[in-house]
C-alpha cells in the first residue's frame, strides 16, 4: 500500500464535528502542536534586578524563561558555594525557578581560620 494513500484516508475521514463550524480533530491537533512548538521557540526572557551586597551595586539581568538561581549565579561569574541568594529577606535554593520582576539580593560569604 502506498503511504500517501494511507495518509489521505486518515486525513479525509469525517469528523463528528465537521459541518458544524468546528475544524476536524486532526486539524485541531495539528494547530495545537504548531502553537506549542511556536511558544517553545519564542521564549519570553525573565528580567530580575540583582543587588550585590558586597559591592553595593544593582544590576538588571535578563535570563531565559526557564532559568534558576544557579544559572543567575553562573551568569554573574560567582561561585555557588560563596553566595546566598535572598528574595524579600528569605534565602532561596539554587534550583528555584526565577520569575519576571523579582528583586534579589546576593550576599557573598567568606570564611577563614
Amino acid at each position: 500500500m502506498n503511504p500517501c494513500d494511507t495518509w489521505y484516508q486518515w486525513f479525509s475521514r469525517p469528523s463528528p464535528w465537521s459541518g458544524l463550524g468546528y475544524p476536524s480533530n486532526e486539524i485541531r491537533l495539528s494547530v495545537k502542536s504548531l502553537i506549542k512548538v511556536f511558544f517553545i521557540w519564542v521564549s519570553i526572557p525573565v528580567r530580575v534586578q540583582v543587588t550585590l551586597s558586597r559591592e553595593n551595586t544593582s544590576k538588571n539581568i535578563e535570563l531565559s524563561d526557564d532559568s534558576t538561581a544557579e544559572k543567575l549565579i553562573e551568569k554573574l561569574g560567582l561561585r555557588p558555594d560563596n553566595v546566598i541568594i535572598m528574595n524579600n529577606d528569605t534565602p532561596i535554593p539554587f534550583d528555584e525557578k526565577l520569575s519576571n520582576g523579582q528583586n534579589l539580593t546576593i550576599i557573598e560569604v567568606s570564611s577563614g581560620g
